[in-house]
């Protein structure tokens, strides 16, 4: 998309972290798992211990998946007095996909994040694990977090939830393309279809790069963006080949955007970074949306690449990035209410 490549001209304020970065090279996904992995205890070894939570409880428990178990956190807000909550009080629902390139990251990844949205945003958090590709690819990943969906549906009043007050399914990075993928796989299910009131995509690759000729014109960015930092062209496809593993990368529940129907499809709220080899996806994944008469929403981050804030949270980008989450999540609550 030409009207795009404008938002690859680099923010100053990135070149102030980005000497930080490390430089992952060619690495295949498994290699880069165990450097990011050794990073991650090295960072976990120099911060000072996390507080208590105030203001949610947090539970794990163990949910069970084909021919496994994986963790499943969850954050529920307390009673809130002063917002004339008390212990019946119920809650809207985020499930919620960690990214990682289908291969990386762990449950733990986007504690903070939850923390806070269940606090200040009053919804009650659900993040599953889920297992990891080249191991165990295509459908493993989506079928481990699918029954995430399933089990907060069928579980809303132990985590103080009531769906009709707003079920959204969100994710970040590959966790996007999951998250994305579970919605269509929802509007198709007896038990969840016309559920899920409102969809969070947080820069979400949608099409494998082998099948980006089928939008060549639209599909600028992986050639743009194909030395970006933290997440370059190269290692992007070594990821979606360890996702799809031997199946068809053109299956919509792979690449999202060729979904044959977008019909029913819930309000859709993105946030989409300049310098990211993914970006005009989510631009195209945009269009479709509102051409099949969605609702969309979308927020844009020129100058930074692909999970900026990760290694800039200090950035005022990063901050603004933040905000403006949360301002999509009650985006989508309002327009989940205006549905009804």
């Amino acid at each position: 998309m030409a009207q795009y490549l404008h938002l690859a001209n680099p923010n100053p304020e990135w070149f102030t972290v980005s000497p930080n970065i490390p430089k992952l090279g060619t690495a295949d996904p498994v290699a880069i798992r165990q450097l990011m992995a050794e990073r991650a205890k090295a960072l976990s070894a120099s911060s000072p211990p996390q507080e208590e939570p105030k203001g949610l409880s947090i539970t794990e428990t163990t949910l069970s998946v084909t021919n496994g178990a994986n963790a499943l956190r969850t954050f529920v807000p307390t009673p809130n007095r002063e917002l004339h909550e008390d212990e019946s009080t119920k809650y809207p629902v985020l499930i919620w996909v960690y990214g990682g390139g289908w291969c990386l990251g762990q449950i733990n990844d986007n504690d903070k994040l939850l923390r806070s949205v269940a606090v200040e945003s009053r919804i009650s958090c659900v993040c599953a694990d889920y297992r990891k590709a080249p191991e165990n690819p295509y459908p493993i990943p989506l079928d481990d977090v699918y029954a995430s969906l399933k089990w907060a549906v069928e579980n809303a009043n132990a985590i103080s939830a009531d769906i009709t007050k707003g079920l959204i399914i969100g994710g970040t990075s590959a966790g996007g393309n999951l998250a994305a993928a579970m919605v269509h796989r929802a509007l198709k299910d007896p038990q969840l279809k016309g559920k899920v009131t409102g969809v969070s995509l947080i820069v979400p690759p949608l099409l494998a790069p082998s099948l980006h000729d089928r939008y060549k014109d639209e599909l600028l960015s992986m050639d743009q963006n194909a030395n970006a930092d933290i997440l370059t062209s190269l290692s992007l496809s070594k990821c979606w080949d360890a996702y799809h593993g031997l199946h068809d990368a053109s299956n919509p529940e792979v690449s999202p955007i060729l979904a044959s129907s977008f019909e029913g499809h819930p309000p859709t709220y993105l946030q989409i970074n300049g310098i990211d080899p993914v970006r005009d996806e989510a631009f195209l994944y945009d269009r479709l949306l509102r051409e099949a008469g969605v609702v969309t929403k979308v927020d844009i981050y020129p100058g930074v690449p692909h999970s900026f804030h990760v290694f800039g949270p200090e950035l005022e980008i990063a901050r603004r990035r933040d905000r403006e989450f949360k301002e999509g999540l009650a985006w989508l609550l309002g327009q989940g209410q205006a549905r009804v």
